[in-house]
């Protein structure tokens, strides 16, 4: 007997039509699956159990071969073990954690950010600093930004919280510095240089990555308490719901 165990870096957000979407904080990669690959996920990340999420999902679509069905959730199984969110064990009760589910593997959406300088040279000196070691960390394995993060965010780092003004000065520098950086610079890099060039400069704030549908976009950007640093282009009409908060 097969048993599942979802890794604690694997976070998953809800999609239209009873699907979901989820990120692998390890790979920095998304993927989305349909309904009925979720109903699949849920009953192994409820019970860890393949066996009984294929009969419970059999049972609830009693037109369809029981053997079909295990059939796709023997493939649905293999393809998340393979990219890394799902383990598979013997005989070893799992201890579930996220929500996520298969499909396509997308890539980051660009994203522009509002420009309101405060003046403060340090805030420009860390922001110039904070986007070449996002550039830098961001050629590394997706988990050592985010473990990155995390560190520098931790009660006993002596941050301070950012006011949304300074979050604004920061991004703008930061957008101005990749202006001239000759690779990709778009959310990922833009999000992540601010949360680093703010840690920089003794202030913090949260660095959300999140997704939104039809199609399916991803985005990375920054808040304060909540509020996200003010942004003007055409995805100001998007709602991104967060998916990982850092």
């Amino acid at each position: 007997m097969t048993e599942l165990r979802i890794p604690q870096h694997v976070h998953a957000g809800e999609a239209p039509h009873g699907g979901t979407v989820l990120f692998n904080a390890r790979s920095g990669q998304w993927y989305a699956m349909n309904g009925t690959a979720r109903e699949l996920w849920e009953e192994w990340r409820r019970t860890g159990d393949f066996d009984t999420g294929v009969q419970t999902v059999a049972d609830r679509f009693p037109g369809v071969r029981y053997d079909h069905v295990r059939l796709d959730a023997e493939k649905l199984a293999d393809d998340l073990v393979e990219r890394g969110l799902v383990a598979a064990e013997k005989d070893r009760t799992p201890a579930t954690e996220a929500t996520p589910d298969v499909g396509e593997e997308r890539a980051f959406g660009q994203a522009a950010c509002v420009p309101q300088g405060d003046g403060v040279r340090w805030l420009r000196t860390a922001g110039w600093l904070g986007l070449c070691l996002a550039l830098l960390l961001l050629r590394l394995p997706f988990r050592v930004p985010a473990y990155a993060v995390d560190v520098l965010k931790r009660p006993r780092s002596r941050l301070r919280p950012a006011t949304m003004r300074q979050a604004e000065s920061m991004l703008a520098v930061v957008r101005r510095a990749a202006d001239g950086h000759p690779g990709r610079a778009a959310c990922l890099e833009h999000s992540l240089g601010t949360v680093l060039g703010l840690a920089l400069a003794g202030l913090t704030a949260d660095w959300c990555l999140g997704s939104a549908d039809d199609p399916y976009r991803f985005h990375a950007w920054v808040e304060i308490d909540g509020e996200t640093v003010t942004r003007h282009d055409a995805d100001d009409r998007v709602s991104f719901r967060r998916v990982l908060v850092l």
